[in-house]
């Protein structure tokens, strides 16, 4: 088992996507990749939209799944 910081766009400036669906999507693909997320407090604006650090705890192979299916579901 591994530990990784993975940042996730949640709020885009765009509105293509909102804060609840991009929660419901790592739900999904964490249960998916058998993987542990657990949401920060730690926020930032990059400029093109509000992102959370999330803790992701599993299997290298898996976290790096989940991290492309995030990639998919959200950008």
């Amino acid at each position: 088992m591994i530990v990784e910081n993975i940042w996730v766009l949640e709020c885009p400036d765009n509105g293509h996507w909102d804060e609840s669906f991009a929660e419901e999507e790592i739900a999904r693909l964490a249960k998916v990749w058998d993987v542990v997320v657990t949401p920060t407090g730690v926020t930032r604006d990059m400029g093109f939209g509000q992102e959370r650090l999330y803790v992701v705890e599993g299997e290298e192979e898996n976290i790096k799944e989940f991290d492309e299916g995030l990639e998919e579901a959200l950008y």
